[in-house]
């Protein structure tokens, strides 16, 4: 998922400090009429070096697309709910597919919408959750399989006072939103390391996986959505939307 925030927002010109184009990089034009078109193209013949953060000689190393990294996640939603995840890494993000990206220069917006076919997500869980009258629990290793995902972001900008009488950008908090297709889970040491419940409880989780998806999407997309806005302000520090979005 940071290729939203580092395959886009290079692509449409973002640059870094001096904010000088990458020279792996095409910039696209907000008046080009292919404007969409043009930000696929350039994000396609570059998925390597977004997923490696790499852009060239000379410029930044930018945050590794694969693997994404969270540290910690706790959600408590009270005694039907409560989890907490940690060591959490994604991967498979670099398999994205763009499928609209938006400019309101007006309201010095983007909306860009991504498909994810396949990520791996992996950590170390505590769960105690209640599934119709089974109470599950455990903690131990985590495995989860996300089929068909679309990250939906809205990319909002300022400009505030920069030196010479310069306006810079920057980036209010960026809005991320997840929705889930298809899910399994493989929760290990349910119950204690109980072989035969802790099969009863992943059938009966996996059964409706979105209804520990849809538990624990709010907290990842608050974590990814910190992770996004500090990158994008660190990758257009000393930019002025001229820079950002030429004519």
């Amino acid at each position: 998922m940071k290729f939203l925030a580092v395959g886009v927002l290079v692509v449409l010109h973002f640059g870094c400090g001096s904010a000088r184009l990458a020279p792996i990089l095409t910039a696209c034009s907000r008046s080009d009429p292919n404007f969409e078109r043009c930000v696929k193209e350039v994000v396609e013949r570059i998925r390597p070096n977004i997923a490696e953060g790499n852009y060239g000689e000379g410029q930044p190393k930018a945050p590794l697309l694969e693997p994404i990294m969270i540290d910690k996640m706790s959600i408590d939603h009270g005694p039907g709910f409560r989890a907490k995840l940690t060591n959490v890494t994604i991967r498979g993000a670099g398999d994205f597919v763009v499928r609209r990206v938006k400019l309101n220069i007006d309201e010095r917006m983007f909306n860009v919408s991504v498909k994810l076919p396949k990520m791996i997500v992996n950590g170390q869980y505590t769960l105690d959750m209640k599934v119709l009258l089974l109470r599950i629990s455990g903690q131990g290793d985590f495995d989860l399989i996300l089929d068909n995902t679309i990250a939906n972001m809205r990319l909002k900008y300022n400009l505030k006072p920069g030196p010479g009488g310069m306006e810079l950008v920057q980036f209010e908090p960026i809005q991320v939103k997840l929705r889930y297709d298809k899910g399994r889970f493989n929760l290990h040491n349910l119950f204690n390391g109980d072989p035969t419940l802790g099969q009863i409880g992943n059938s009966a989780i996996n059964e409706d996986p979105h209804v520990l998806l849809d538990e624990v999407k709010p907290a990842f997309e608050e974590s990814l959505a910190k992770q996004f806005t500090a990158m994008a302000n660190s990758a257009v520090s000393g930019a002025t939307e001229l820079d950002i979005l030429p004519l």
